[in-house]
């Protein structure tokens, strides 16, 4: 059913953005002086490191949002659905008069 496939996606993007939380992978660029005060490398491994915090939370940001929009998006759809079904078993087997 495409309510379930969109349901889905949404559930595969936050677990995405989870799994990005989880790996954290600023906290692999080295802090500090790097035994070096003062110098260039350090300032550029500073540079490397923030840099990789602003994408790793923009992708995060992006992904919850992404997941939010498809459980709204399959909500909506499967209240439509439900509606429409519910029209047409009301309205019996007869056909179908313009409004």
């Amino acid at each position: 059913m495409v309510i379930d496939k969109i349901r889905g996606m949404g559930r595969a993007a936050a677990e995405v953005a989870q799994g990005l939380r989880g790996a954290n992978c600023a906290a692999t660029v080295p802090a500090g002086d790097l035994g070096m005060p003062g110098s260039r490398a350090a300032l550029a491994m500073a540079q490397v490191k923030h840099a990789l915090v602003q994408r790793e939370q923009g992708f995060e940001v992006r992904l919850d949002t992404h997941a939010a929009s498809m459980a709204k998006a399959a909500d909506h759809y499967a209240a439509q659905e439900a509606a429409a079904a519910a029209d047409l078993s009301a309205r019996g087997q007869g056909p179908v008069k313009a409004s």
